[in-house]
Formats: C-alpha cells, sequence, structure tokens
C-alpha cells in the first residue's frame, strides 16, 4: 500500500520535509490549491499565480525525496482550454500528474503528462548518444547543433522513464 499526502495548508507546506520523511510507504503529494488558498486568504485566479510559490515549493521538496507530484484540481470541469493550459504548465513546471475531478478531464491530462513521439525519439537519442561518447570517457558532446551534457541526459532519462510509466515504451 502507498500513501500520497494531500497537501492543503499553509502548516502542511512548511512541514513538507518532516511528511516527506515521515514514512517509507509515502509515493507522493497532492496539492489542494483551492484549500490551500481559502486556508492563505488568496483569491484564487485561473492564472494560479497566488499558488505558483506554493506549487513550485511542494514541488522541489518533492522531487528532493523522490515522490510523486500531482498538481492542483481545475474545478472548471467544463472548460477543456483551461484545463489543457494549467496540465501543459504543470507538466513543464514538474509535476508528475494533475488532480482531476471529471471523467471529461481524464483525456487532456493524459495527453499533457504523456511524453510525445517525437519527445521520445528526442529522449532515446540522448540516451543512446550519450552510451557511446561515455565509452569514451567523454562528459559532453555534440548532437544537432546542441551540447549534451548530464543535465540534459538526465532530462531525457526523465522523458523515458515517463514514457515507460505512460506505456508508450
Amino acid at each position: 500500500m502507498i500513501i500520497i499526502a494531500l497537501i492543503e495548508s499553509a502548516k502542511a507546506l512548511l512541514a513538507l520535509e518532516r511528511i516527506a520523511q515521515s514514512s517509507d510507504r509515502l509515493d507522493g503529494f497532492i496539492f489542494g490549491g483551492d484549500d490551500f488558498a481559502a486556508d492563505i486568504g488568496a483569491t484564487r485566479t485561473s492564472e494560479n499565480k497566488e499558488l505558483l510559490y506554493a506549487r513550485q515549493h511542494m514541488l522541489v521538496v518533492g522531487k528532493a525525496y523522490g515522490l510523486q507530484c500531482i498538481d492542483i484540481v481545475n474545478i472548471q470541469f467544463q472548460n477543456s482550454e483551461l484545463l489543457r493550459k494549467e496540465c501543459e504548465e504543470g507538466f513543464q513546471l514538474g509535476f508528475t500528474g494533475k488532480q482531476i475531478i471529471h471523467p471529461k478531464q481524464i483525456e487532456i491530462a493524459h495527453q499533457c503528462f504523456a511524453p510525445s513521439a517525437d519527445r521520445v525519439e528526442w529522449a532515446q537519442r540522448i540516451v543512446d548518444e550519450s552510451k557511446k561518447f561515455e565509452g569514451q570517457g567523454m562528459g559532453a558532446f555534440s548532437l544537432d547543433g546542441h551540447m549534451i551534457d548530464m543535465p540534459t541526459i538526465k532530462q531525457a532519462q526523465n522523458v523515458l522513464m515517463r514514457a515507460k510509466a505512460c506505456s508508450l515504451r
């Protein structure tokens, strides 16, 4: 059995490191944006700027402890354009997935949090090339006019892990 902690108050945000270390069964954090905003007296907006610090803080702590981080729910479940925008933003920030409340939201969340075929191909090329250069003792190499080094290789490995989790490879 795994545990995913719901973070929805200022006190929970301040206790993230302690929560992250609380159980070997803890697998992730979910950010409860609407509850958090109510707790701190913020006004919710479609831009989510009032939640940016808290979302990023939870993300950094969660990733530092090897945890999944699930982004805020979109309660405007009829607004697929806003949902797609939020999903894309969450993906770009580094979230593992999106909290959803309606079956209509599933497909968009899956599309946004699964890497595209082009991205998977890019990642596989980088990982394959890195193995060639690693054997030569080189820490950086060029691919398609881009310098590739360990941070880019790590990003590529993350894409491949996500593709595997999404059953894309």
